[in-house]
């Protein structure tokens, strides 16, 4: 998609994974900038599970978020979902 992150899809849980590149996820900070965007559904030291529009993601520290729906999503929904996700979190300084 652009040189900042990568996304690609996930044949073990029928989704797609968002891959930042050479960047991490500050969780704390991800979790009131992804309230703006979306309802946090649960957080840990480890992973932060959100709900965005129809989507489960799961935001981990390493930098990789998990993406599940229930329908198949065409490229171009999950390439403007991903840059929503990038964007609320690069507002929010957790990235």
């Amino acid at each position: 998609m652009n040189n900042f992150f990568i996304v690609e899809p996930c044949t073990s849980s029928g989704g797609f994974e968002i891959k930042l590149q050479d960047r991490k996820i500050d969780l704390k900070l991800a979790e009131s900038a992804i309230s703006k965007i979306g309802e946090v559904v649960a957080n840990s030291p480890v992973v932060l599970l959100a709900k965005i529009d129809d989507y489960s993601v799961s935001f981990y520290a390493s930098g990789r978020m998990m993406v599940k729906s229930d329908k198949k999503m065409k490229q171009e929904l999950i390439d403007r979902l991903a840059k929503k996700i990038i964007d609320g979190l690069t507002s929010g300084g957790a990235i």
